[in-house]
């Protein structure tokens, strides 16, 4: 008896020292802001070998003495191989150098990292929140979707007993949207109010579908958009890069370069992709998760052995078929749950220029088609044609952008999805994150149609920080007046471009004169 009435009051005691933390936690917030969760892009935390030991090295993102080793290593075999036509030696070194760097990366048959393979994470103890302040999810990118969702919830937990909150905001941003969608599929949305994904591959993006199908392609010019939209002349260092990017390709470097590697790439494409690029970058579910639907099963025969990798495949086909082609239903799922979504995606910038699929209209990593989930969107360059018809008229509302490129009338949601002509990859200026909060801290469901500062489909006007409505206003509304820009850029428009535009023209005229553009 004296044993049982001691435990009942060491029992007591314990609970009455850990009653005033506990309440301390879970202390509610008037404040009337939720706090927001940054989910971030692929590539938001870096990835270790060796974590904490006196062999600890980086593999992602790489030092910059690991790349110059890979360089310098690789670069004394190119000549020798253009010159004999045997490329053995330089595909040694290649394959070697750079498998070095990251080989430690993949992920076993059963879809698990090495177990010296980690990232540094540290839970946030900052309970300052709202407007301009966020808690960043760090994770690690190369495994299953659906395991980080887990992690993810985990961290919501946390940053709800932090802030005294008992809902969040997500601003998810890239692959951010992939583990996002995993949670709401796995976890719910009770603990959501407001959800941004911006720039996320929702359906896939075509570059990992293609580079994992093998689908390679090399065109200088659309090298040389790559880089300038990258790096327009903003600021008077952009317009030393921009002038240096149209030096090189209308010197013919480019295409000296690019006929270079063309004969690289004919030689050692498939000893690449067998002994590099398929064992380990195939290996990893984060990049899986990118692969959209048309390219799926093909890249699985292409890159996975059904025997030796069953976990990993097991692991990548649950996200695929059951998130990735679920997301119509997780995405209105979400929204009958009460949870408020934006769908942010850029448009009319040239994406990676090493695939098949390059001439897609995109933000230069994503995509449009699918950031957007699902709207028809013309190739780059191009329009839907004078005489295209909105394909879906049931909602009554116009969903044609004034440009001719974009029919939103497609997108899963398309009275909440919206299009930021030349936005750069998860590339949000002062002007953009107004708009996020204008969505993300109101007291009722934004659309489309509720701001005319804020219209379906927006120009970005980086350069002064602000964006412009492009046209199609809910009835009533009045376009807002914006002065003229007096930035850098706005000058450069005015006074240099038209005279860089004729050299151009006389420069092109010369490439088709030689045969360089067909």
């Amino acid at each position: 008896m004296k044993k049982l009435i001691a435990v009942i009051l060491s029992a007591i005691m314990i609970f009455s020292v850990l009653a005033p933390a506990a309440s301390a936690t879970s202390e509610k917030c008037n404040c009337g802001t939720l706090p927001t969760i940054y989910v971030g892009p692929l590539g938001n935390t870096d990835i270790y070998e060796d974590f904490g030991t006196e062999n600890q090295r980086t593999l992602f993102r790489p030092a910059t003495d690991t790349i110059i080793k890979i360089v310098l290593k690789v670069l004394p075999s190119i000549v020798p191989a253009l010159f004999t036509r045997d490329f053995t030696a330089l595909g040694d070194a290649l394959i070697e150098s750079v498998y070095d760097a990251f080989g430690a990366m993949a992920l076993d048959g059963n879809g698990n990292s090495a177990e010296n393979v980690t990232v540094d994470i540290e839970l946030p103890e900052e309970t300052e929140h709202g407007k301009g302040n966020q808690y960043y999810f760090h994770y690690d990118w190369r495994l299953d979707p659906v395991e980080v969702a887990g992690q993810l919830d985990e961290f919501v937990e946390h940053v709800k007993k932090l802030t005294g909150h008992d809902q969040v905001n997500f601003r998810a941003s890239s692959m951010g949207g992939v583990v996002t969608l995993a949670y709401f599929n796995e976890y719910g949305c009770d603990d959501v109010d407001a959800c941004i994904f911006q720039s996320c591959p929702l359906l896939g993006t075509d570059v990992a579908g293609d580079l994992l199908s093998r689908k390679l392609a090399l065109d200088s010019r659309r090298l040389l958009d790559y880089a300038t939209d990258g790096y327009p002349p903003f600021t008077f260092g952009d317009t030393l890069l921009w002038g240096l990017f149209n030096g090189l390709f209308y010197s013919g470097l480019v295409d000296l370069v690019y006929a270079a590697a063309g004969k690289i790439l004919d030689n050692l494409q498939t000893r690449v992709f067998d002994e590099l690029l398929t064992p380990v970058f195939g290996t990893l579910l984060g990049l899986w998760a990118f692969v959209p639907d048309c390219s799926y099963e093909e890249a699985k025969k292409i890159n996975l052995d059904p025997e030796t990798q069953a976990g990993l495949i097991k692991k990548a086909d649950y996200y695929h078929y059951q998130i990735q082609q679920r997301a119509d239903e997780i995405l209105n799922g979400a929204i009958d749950d009460g949870v408020r979504i934006m769908i942010v995606a850029g448009y009319n910038i040239q994406r990676t220029p090493l695939v098949e699929n390059m001439y897609n209209n995109s933000d230069a990593t994503v995509d449009t088609k699918y950031a957007s989930a699902g709207a028809t969107v013309a190739l780059l360059n191009e329009t839907l044609g004078d005489d295209y018809k909105q394909a879906c008229t049931d909602c009554g509302h116009n969903h044609l952008s004034p440009d001719g490129v974009i029919d939103a009338s497609t997108c899963i949601l398309p009275e909440h999805t919206w299009f930021i002509k030349d936005m750069l990859h998860s590339n949000a200026h002062d002007g953009i994150m107004e708009m996020y909060y204008w969505f993300m801290y109101a007291d009722e469901y934004y659309d489309v149609w509720s701001n005319p500062a804020y219209t379906q489909f927006i120009q970005n006007d980086k350069p002064n920080l602000r964006v412009i409505p492009m046209g199609n206003f809910a009835e009533g509304d009045v376009a807002p007046e914006f002065e003229e820009g007096d930035s850098f850029y706005n000058k450069f428009e005015k006074y240099v471009a038209p005279v860089t535009d004729r050299i151009f023209s006389v420069l092109d005229k010369c490439r088709e004169w030689v045969g360089l553009d067909n």
